[in-house]
């Protein structure tokens, strides 16, 4: 199983520190939100980085009444989203949120040629697996029960799934905006 604090991103060095690896990974961007829905006062966004997000689709059956989750980066990703929401220090929202949500994804050492630079073949969006409705899924779990009551205060929800562009390292930005009752 992959460390979550380990960085995908193989140029990139790897900290020992699990508190280092924490300051590392989550970054508050923002107090005021950064959406084009209308934004409250208590709107937050703040940034994960360190492993490409990890879709929560179905679960299998594994015997005497066990299920286990299809994918296996799921926990360790809802875990570092957990990790970086509770670093923001953001009370727990119990109304209605809106979300939005950008997935960086690390590109495939094939869209790149040898001297590093992208292959002009190289697709432009990442439109491929994972969903982006199961991101929302595994993303909005991490959220409940410390910046959000329960994922199902969610009301609305932009997201896209990108490829990470220069130095930026694989993640998520992720901005939660209270709308009024």
């Amino acid at each position: 199983m992959r460390n979550p604090d380990a960085c995908q991103d193989r140029h990139q060095p790897r900290e020992k520190s699990p508190a280092a690896g924490l300051q590392r990974v989550c970054g508050m961007v923002d107090a005021g939100g950064d959406c084009n829905a209308p934004a409250g006062p208590q709107s937050v966004t703040f940034r994960v980085e360190g492993m490409a997000p990890a879709p929560q689709g179905s679960k299998r059956h594994i015997g005497g009444g066990r299920m286990v989750e299809s994918c296996r980066e799921v926990k360790p990703w809802r875990l570092l989203v957990a990790q970086c929401a509770v670093a923001t220090g953001v009370p727990l929202l119990r109304g209605p949120v809106r979300l939005s949500l950008v997935f960086v994804f690390p590109r495939p050492a094939g869209h790149f040629r040898k001297d590093g630079s992208l292959k002009p073949s190289a697709p432009a969006h990442h439109a491929v697996k994972p969903d982006g409705d199961k991101l929302l899924r595994s993303t909005g779990d991490a959220l409940t029960g410390l910046v959000i009551e329960d994922d199902a205060r969610i009301v609305g929800c932009t997201w896209e799934k990108r490829y990470a562009v220069g130095g930026e390292r694989p993640g998520a930005l992720i901005t939660v905006i209270p709308l009024s009752q």
